[in-house]
């Protein structure tokens, strides 16, 4: 009964044309320009030192945004630090800052502040739990050196869209919207690091009989930590240019604009009404 379905997912796209082609179309998601962009090195330092202290200004840091809730994973995103910040104190190092920007007591999910304590990183984990605009979300991109996202089940993912538009590499699972982003799907390339699926359950509800979850485990995810954080400031540039151009390429604000208005003005112009009868047996 649906007469024009736009999907911002390809993932949803190929399987919703699969069987309703002629009605179906691919719309990717999108953001303004002048919401999310780069803001410079030397404003990145500075905001920093303000947020994270004088101690921390050259710190590595990993930004994640989510709620706190068990399909983001946020436990698993604490295990994953650990196992990183275990590789760095091999190489007698420890200056990496994990940035969650999350209510850690949310009543969805763990307590995050006694995770990171249990765990003994709590001196490398950064708590942002009070609700801020998008130019302080904007700030919170560009002083991170990657953005990630681990979600088991992830119909798009805005946050990581947002710190590419900000030049800022991603690690994603391949999963839902995610691929898309942090693959190129006209090379192949990845903008970050893409972590493969390595366990798929199938789960369930009354109301949703069956539905997949995809996971990639933290020593997987500490891997990726690791790369992006032994990568030369010189790659890691070139890098968040190119995640930048990317996403103002295929994530296009006018050009998500200008296909729902053509879609919807051309679905009114060849729109003809039909009259169902609906007999009960």
């Amino acid at each position: 009964s649906t007469d024009l379905i736009n999907c911002h997912s390809h993932l949803t796209y190929e399987m919703v044309s699969e069987n309703f082609a002629e009605k179906t179309n691919f719309i990717p998601h999108s953001i303004p320009e002048q919401v999310y962009f780069p803001l410079g090195k030397h404003a990145k330092h500075a905001y920093k030192r303000q947020l994270l202290g004088a101690e921390r200004k050259d710190h590595f840091v990993a930004f994640w945004m989510n709620r706190n809730a068990k399909r983001k994973r946020p436990n698993d995103v604490l295990l994953s630090w650990k196992y990183f910040l275990d590789k760095l104190r091999k190489d007698g190092k420890n200056d990496a800052t994990l940035i969650m920007h999350t209510d850690p007591q949310d009543s969805e999910g763990p307590n995050l502040e006694i995770t990171s304590e249990t765990l003994g990183i709590k001196d490398n984990v950064f708590f942002s739990n009070q609700r801020v605009d998008f130019e302080k979300i904007n700030v919170l991109h560009n002083m991170s050196d990657v953005v990630f996202n681990i979600s088991y089940a992830e119909g798009f993912g805005l946050g990581t869209l947002e710190a590419m538009q900000c030049g800022v590499p991603i690690i994603a699972v391949t999963t839902g919207g995610l691929t898309r982003q942090v693959v190129d799907h006209r090379d192949g390339s990845e903008n970050g690091v893409a972590l493969p699926v390595e366990t798929r359950t199938l789960v369930g509800s009354q109301t949703v009989p069956y539905i997949y979850e995809d996971y990639v485990s933290a020593e997987t995810v500490a891997d990726a930590f690791y790369k992006m954080y032994k990568m030369p400031q010189d790659e890691r540039d070139k890098l968040g240019e190119k995640v930048r151009n990317y996403a103002l390429s295929e994530f296009a604000y006018q050009d998500t604009v200008d296909k729902w208005h053509d879609t919807m003005i051309e679905l009114l112009k060849t729109w003809k009404y039909e009259n169902y009868v609906v007999e009960t047996l």
